[in-house]
């Protein structure tokens, strides 16, 4: 009986096995702090001359001189000074039978360059700006009056440079087949040139500042530009002396004269950066106006 009764009860289940404990979660390594990164070369220089206003000054220029090579004006006046220069200022006097010289090509550069082309040049740098309503952006950007009035000439000197550069290779070559070159007297006259303009740009600037309309920014620079080359060099044929000396002293045309003949006197080179740095600063008195109004 004892048999069966156990027959009949089942067997008893195994304890369970103890559960292990869980391990403890594993830390994780604490990461390294990132150590600031080191600022390059061109982000210290920027730093260093962002005050002076240089960084905003090469930008804006750079901006509209690339825009000059991309806009037909600026291909029209480079084309249509090269043809000139080339044209009447050198191949014209070497078909003629005359000596070939460097006269007739600067001749071309005071007397048609100067008061037409770079009036052309000059008469959207700030015009074309108010005209579309960029002006007012930039006189409230970070941007100050001066450095805008620095770069707008800055673009378009570095143009007239490079169209001035084009008129080397004829010094180049009367330098190599020429028996005589006063290089001197080159060298003179370039500095002239540059000179000149640079005034002529910074007087076409004040211009382009004074009304939104490119065409009456033109004819106000050309206009300037005339009376400061030559009306003082003119008039003072007309007026007895001694009060025509100082009609020919203030005339641009007769300051140029000395460069022309290789005397870069130093009252000649004050003259020229004076009316550079005095049609600029009106310039920049214009924008201030602008801004406060």
């Amino acid at each position: 009986m004892t048999a069966r009764a156990d027959a009949g009860v089942p067997p008893a289940r195994p304890a369970p096995a103890a559960r292990r404990p869980a391990p403890p979660p594993r830390k994780r390594p604490a990461q390294a702090e990132a150590e600031p990164s080191q600022p390059s070369t061109a982000d210290s220089l920027y730093a260093s001359f962002r005050p002076t206003g240089l960084p905003n000054i090469l930008a804006i220029a750079r901006r509209d001189l690339t825009a000059l090579f991309v806009s037909p004006i600026g291909w029209v006046v480079a084309g249509v000074f090269i043809f000139l220069v080339s044209g009447f200022g050198f191949i014209a006097t070497v078909l003629a039978g005359q000596a070939a010289t460097m006269d007739g090509v600067f001749g071309v550069i005071t007397n048609f360059l100067m008061v037409i082309l770079i009036p052309l040049v000059t008469m959207r740098v700030l015009a074309e700006e108010r005209s579309q309503g960029t002006l007012e952006l930039l006189l409230t950007s970070p941007v100050r009056e001066w450095e805008l009035v620095a770069a707008k000439w800055l673009g378009a000197f570095v143009f007239y440079l490079l169209l001035l550069a084009t008129t080397l290779v004829y010094a180049v070559l009367l330098r190599v087949y020429a028996s005589k070159l006063d290089v001197g007297l080159i060298a003179a006259t370039y500095l002239g040139l540059v000179l000149v303009g640079a005034a002529a740009i910074a007087i076409g600037v004040l211009a382009s500042s004074l009304t939104r309309n490119q065409i009456i920014a033109f004819f106000i620079a050309m206009a300037a530009l005339l009376v400061i080359w030559y009306a003082g060099y003119l008039i003072g044929f007309f007026v007895a002396p001694p009060a025509n000396l100082f009609f020919q002293y203030v005339g641009g045309y007769s300051r140029f004269q000395s460069f022309s003949l290789g005397q870069a006197a130093g009252r000649d080179i004050v003259y020229f950066v004076t009316l550079t740095l005095g049609a600029l600063f009106l310039t920049v008195r214009v924008l201030a106006s602008r801004r406060i109004g």
